[in-house]
């Protein structure tokens, strides 16, 4: 998305080798590109020495470290994630001239560049250096440039400095892996942190975790050109982290073989759940005001205080609930999920505040495709529905008909965008809707805002505002209390939809938002997850789940994996 507005054309150089690139650091290079806002005016390359000599295989077989030969040969011959694949420079740093630079070593490990070399970094003038190549580099090239030295670290750097990267977030049985993109500093992985998600770990599948780790921060140095040309900021004085461990290395054979067979157990009990285990939700009606959910941290449903409306049997459940007050009554939308259909529908049923009994349950939407999420709202006396229709790929607009309890189609909102747990809010006049991105469904943050209801739409200039599996995906309706706006969001980290944290929305505008997590609401005893919240005067109507076993459900997963392994079956034969 190119940035519109007058600003200043950033200038950047690339640290990177001369015969290449990575794929998923070439990708990164070509989002900067593509915004238009910074231009490559040097690549800064390790200089190759024609004289050096390669030692004899004696001295190789001897020096080699022997007590590491099952990581390395395993990351040499198995571990190929194809964001590690070479390709060639983009066409631009192609275009640029070629600084080539050999660093001399000071200790064990660190690099430091001759100044001649620094002077003729700083006479291209880039406002950033952006670190593909070289080793741990310290002294002056840190600050050569003004906005300094950008360095991606795959790991929480308050946990995991060092070597390999997202690895021992699996040995660990740690649920999420962090990525930052850091400002250099004179202190290994504690930099100044320019943008940091959590992703969740993929404990199956080392190169998966990994892969996962790397796309989704790939457009973090166009995220942050962009800060710097429209809101003029940059977090150069901010203090830099403070590493709380030390640092890792590259593991030795038996901590590599304890990965190897933790990795073949992980493999093995998801493949186990994911047959064997079902979702099975159901939604309830309990009196709360949302005061109560501020003014309590740590906010826990009393399961004997609930009316529940869910779902007969185990192929069934009802979730995503949305409520609306209606005199004496509650208004109720959800989703009617269907495990032998493999889809959803939206139903909807009216609640008896008086009596504490739903009414009966009918079909309010069916489309081909499957719908959940059924966000309600009131606007100029009508009630709208925007649902989660993300296999259709765009984002749609429905009346509801309160006498029928039917929806019925208004207008396509956005289209060609996949969007997960679509959420309105109006505020100060203007139309923003919140969703995470099919590509990222409980990772990133994404931002749509207009001055009309009915649209245009455009992305927010921050897009993904925010990327944290335990604090991104939204989780019902919007709420405003003391004149202060709240936004709940799904706490993915540990289990989908585990629970909800409350956000205080601090900053909403097109091109800049910040929110503080103020409290959160964990699931009736005896569930497992919680991952909607809707108010409706004195009464919140949720969502709680179990995992069960569904006969349907395992059907349904048992051919899909049929399926796939008939698929690569073939891709192999070709």
């Amino acid at each position: 998305m190119a940035v519109s507005g007058k600003h200043k054309n950033l200038r950047f150089a690339v640290m990177c080798r001369e015969t290449g690139m990575q794929e998923w650091q070439a990708r990164a290079v070509e989002r900067i590109l593509s915004d238009g806002i910074a231009e490559p005016v040097l690549l800064i390359v390790p200089a190759t020495d024609p004289e050096e000599k390669k030692p004899s295989f004696i001295s190789k077989f001897i020096s080699y470290p022997w007590k590491k030969i099952l990581f390395k040969k395993y990351y040499q011959y198995f571990f190929k994630p194809e964001v590690f694949r070479i390709t060639h420079l983009p066409q631009e740093l192609e275009k640029i001239p070629v600084l080539r630079c050999r660093t001399s070593r000071k200790g064990k490990y660190s690099e430091y560049f001759s100044e001649e070399d620094l002077e003729s970094m700083r006479s291209f003038t880039p406002d950033f250096i952006l670190k593909f190549a070289f080793g741990i580099i310290r002294g002056p090239v840190l600050t050569a440039a003004p906005y300094g030295v950008w360095s991606f670290h795959h790991g929480d750097e308050l946990k995991y400095r060092g070597v390999p990267p997202a690895f021992r977030e699996i040995l660990n049985h740690d649920p999420v892996t962090a990525s930052i993109l850091q400002r250099l500093t004179e202190t290994l992985d504690g930099g100044i942190v320019l943008r940091k998600g959590h992703f969740p770990t993929i404990s199956h599948s080392w190169k998966a975790s990994l892969t996962q780790a790397i796309r989704l921060s790939e457009n973090w140095p166009a995220d942050v050109c962009r800060e710097i040309a429209l809101q003029h900021t940059f977090p150069s004085q901010a203090d830099p982290a403070t590493p709380m461990t030390g640092i890792y290395k590259e593991p030795e054979n038996t901590t590599m073989l304890q990965f190897l067979m933790q990795l073949m157990a992980n493999k093995l009990k998801f493949h186990f759940r994911d047959l064997f285990e079902a979702e099975k939700w159901t939604t309830g009606v309990i009196r709360a005001r949302t005061a109560e959910i501020i003014g309590n941290i740590d906010f826990a449903i009393d399961p004997d205080a609930v009316d529940w409306i869910g779902a007969e049997g185990r192929n069934r459940y009802f979730a995503d609930g949305f409520a609306l007050r209606d005199d004496q009554q509650l208004v109720l939308l959800f989703e009617d999920y269907s495990y032998p259909r493999g889809k959803g529908i939206l139903s909807a049923c009216r609640y008896s505040i008086r009596d504490g009994v739903a009414g009966e349950i009918t079909c309010a939407l069916e489309e081909p495709w499957h719908l959940s999420y059924p966000f309600v709202f009131v606007y100029e006396n009508e009630t709208y529905c925007i649902p989660e229709s993300r296999d259709h790929g765009s984002i749609e607009l429905y009346r509801l008909d309160k006498p029928e309890m039917k929806l019925k189609h208004v207008r396509t909102l956005i289209p060609g965008v996949a969007a997960a747990d679509p959420t309105l809010v109006i505020h100060n006049n203007d139309f923003y809707l919140f969703f995470t991105p099919a590509h990222a469904t409980n990772v990133e943050l994404h931002i749509w805002h207009s001055e009309k209801l009915e649209g245009p739409y455009i992305p927010h200039q921050l897009n993904p505002v925010k990327a944290d599996v335990g604090n991104a995906r939204p989780a019902g309706s919007f709420f405003r209390l003391d004149n202060k706006l709240y936004r709940p969001a799904q706490d993915c980290s540990q289990t989908y939809g585990g629970r909800v944290i409350i956000n205080e929305v601090n900053i909403l505008t097109g091109d800049a938002f910040l929110e503080t997590p103020v409290g959160m609401v964990e699931p009736p005893a005896g569930f497992s997850g919680l991952h909607t919240l809707s108010f409706a005067g004195d009464f919140l109507y949720f969502d709680s789940k179990k995992m069960v076993f569904s006969p349907a459900g395992f059907r349904q997963k048992l051919f899909q994996k049929l399926g796939r392994m008939m698929r690569n079956e073939q891709t192999k034969g070709v």
